[in-house]
C-alpha cells in the first residue's frame, strides 16, 4: 500500500485566496493533503504583537524606533544573518553576519531616501534569539509541525525552523525549493512580496546538462536553460498581513516591493511525509553517484558511512534524522491516542474523508524542564530555543492515519539494508519500535 495517494498538478490554474481564515479540516482537505498553495487574509495574524508594534500605522512602513528599542540592547551586539542581493555565491547569495542595530540604521536610511536595498536579513532564528518576546503565535492550521516539534527537543543540538526576514525594496530570494522539500508558511508583517511559484515535477525544465538550476527567473540564459520557458508558473502578490502557504516541492522565487518584514516557518508532517522520504532517497542517490568512482576502494561499511556523512553535510539530514523525528512524533501521537481512549469518545474518520475532526482535544504536556538542556561537545548546555508545543487532536489528521504513515516510513528504513546497518552500527539506535514487528 503506498504511503500517500499520488498528486496531480496538471489541472492547477491559479492560487486560491481566502479572506476569512480556514478551519483546520478545510485547510487539510483542500490544500495540505493535495499539496496546493493558498493565500490567506490578514485576519489570521491581526492579533500578533509583531503586526501591532513593528509597523507605523500612518505609513505602513517598519517602525524602526520600536524595533531598535525592543530588539537592540544597548550593552551587547545582536549579530544577525544577512545576504548581499547583488552578489551571487553559487546557487545562493553571499552570506555574512551584521550587527542588528547597524542593519536597521542602514535599512532606515535607504527607506528615507526611497533607495533600493541590497542587504537582506534572512533566516533569523527569531524565537531562539528573542525567546521572551512573543512576537506571534503559530496559527492553528500550521501547528502540526513535526520539524519544529522534533528539532526543539533534540538532545544533540539547539535549533529550530522559525525565521524572520527583513529587507528593503528590491531585495529578493533566488529560485529554490525549501529545505528537505518541507512546507513553509510566510506571513507579511509589512510590505509586499511577489512570489513566483512552480508546481512540482518540472525540474527537468529548469536544470541544465550539468544539473545546475536557474538562479534568477528574471535573467535566464536560453542557451543554458532552453526549456525553462515551458515551465508552468503562478505569480502571487502578497500584501501586508497576508499569509502564504507554500507546499512541499514547489520551487519559487520571492521579490520584496518596498520595506518588508515577514515571519516564516519551515515544517512537515504526515501529509508530506512521502515527499520527504522521496527527497532523502534522491539526495542519497546524488551523493552515491558523485563518489561512485571511490566505491571499489572502500569496504561496504566505509562506503555506507561515508555516504551518510556526505548526505548530512550536503542536505542537512541522514537516516538517523528521519528515524528519530518519526519515532519522536509516533511516541507523542500514541500518548494522544491513549488519552483519547480514556474518554470513550469515538474518533471521527476525519476531514480527509469529508467530515470534521471533532474528537475532544488533549493537550500534551510540554515537559519544558525535560528539554531545557542539550549535549554539546560532551557537555550539558542550557537550551536557548523554546520548545514548540505539539498540536491538539483537532489540529492534525486522524491519529490512526498518522501512525500508519509513520510506520510505513519506519518499515521502509528497517527494510533498507544500508540504512539499518548505519543506524544500528554507527548511530547505536535500536530499531525496535512498540507495535511494529521485526
Amino acid at each position: 500500500m503506498p504511503l500517500h495517494a499520488s498528486r496531480d498538478y496538471s489541472a492547477v490554474d491559479g492560487i486560491d485566496y481566502h479572506e476569512i481564515p480556514l478551519t483546520y479540516p478545510q485547510f487539510l482537505r483542500q490544500y495540505l493533503e493535495p499539496n496546493l498553495p493558498v493565500l490567506l487574509g490578514p485576519a489570521l495574524t491581526q492579533h500578533w504583537k509583531a503586526r501591532q508594534q513593528w509597523v507605523c500605522a500612518e505609513t505602513g512602513k517598519p517602525n524602526f524606533n520600536i524595533l531598535r528599542q525592543h530588539l537592540c540592547p544597548t550593552t551587547t551586539s545582536v549579530q544577525v544573518p544577512v545576504a548581499d542581493c547583488q552578489c551571487r555565491d553559487f546557487t545562493d547569495q553571499r552570506r555574512s553576519t551584521m550587527d542588528l542595530r547597524a542593519f536597521l540604521d542602514e535599512w532606515e536610511a535607504n527607506s528615507l531616501a526611497n533607495a533600493p536595498s541590497r542587504t537582506y536579513l534572512k533566516d533569523l532564528h527569531f524565537v531562539q534569539t528573542f525567546p521572551e518576546y512573543g512576537a506571534y503565535e503559530t496559527p492553528d492550521i500550521f501547528r502540526d509541525d513535526w520539524m519544529n516539534e522534533f528539532w526543539t527537543r533534540r538532545s544533540d543540538m539547539d535549533d529550530d525552523y522559525r525565521f524572520v526576514y527583513c529587507g528593503g525594496d528590491g531585495t529578493f530570494t533566488p529560485f529554490h525549493a525549501d529545505v528537505y522539500r518541507s512546507y513553509s508558511w510566510s506571513a507579511n508583517i509589512c510590505g509586499t512580496k511577489i512570489w513566483t511559484l512552480f508546481p512540482p515535477d518540472q525540474e527537468h525544465l529548469f536544470r541544465d546538462s550539468l544539473n545546475n538550476t536557474v538562479y534568477d527567473i528574471h535573467n535566464v540564459d536560453p542557451i543554458q536553460f532552453p526549456h525553462f520557458h515551458r515551465a508552468k508558473q503562478f505569480t502571487v502578490l502578497q500584501q501586508p498581513g497576508q499569509t502564504l502557504f507554500v507546499p512541499s516541492g514547489w520551487w519559487h522565487q520571492v521579490q520584496n516591493v518596498g520595506d518588508t518584514i515577514s515571519i516564516n516557518h519551515n515544517w512537515c508532517n504526515g501529509s508530506n511525509l512521502d515527499l520527504l522520504l522521496d527527497s532523502i532517497c534522491a539526495d542519497l542517490k546524488d551523493v552515491e553517484r558523485e563518489i561512485d568512482h571511490l566505491k571499489d576502494m572502500m569496504e561496504e561499511s566505509e562506503w555506507i558511512e561515508t555516504c551518510q556523512k556526505l548526505l548530512l553535510l550536503n542536505s542537512g539530514w541522514d537516516w538517523s534524522t528521519v528515524w528519530l523525528m518519526c519515532t519522536t512524533i509516533r511516541s507523542r501521537v500514541r500518548r494522544q491516542q491513549q488519552q483519547h481512549e480514556t474518554t470513550s469518545l469515538p474518533q471521527a474518520d476525519g476531514p480527509i474523508n469529508g467530515s470534521d475532526n471533532s474528537t475532544q482535544d488533549h493537550p500534551i504536556e510540554a515537559e519544558a524542564e525535560s528539554f531545557s538542556t542539550f549535549i554539546q561537545d560532551d557537555k550539558v548546555v542550557p537550551r536557548r530555543t523554546p520548545i514548540f508545543d505539539p498540536p491538539l487532536v483537532s489540529q492534525q489528521p486522524p491519529l490512526d492515519l498518522t501512525i500508519s504513515r509513520v510506520d510505513a516510513v519506519l518499515d521502509f528504513i528497517r527494510n533498507d539494508t544500508s540504512a539499518r546497518w548505519f543506524l544500528e552500527n554507527v548511530k547505536g539506535i535500536s530499531l525496535r519500535v512498540e507495535g511494529i514487528n521485526g
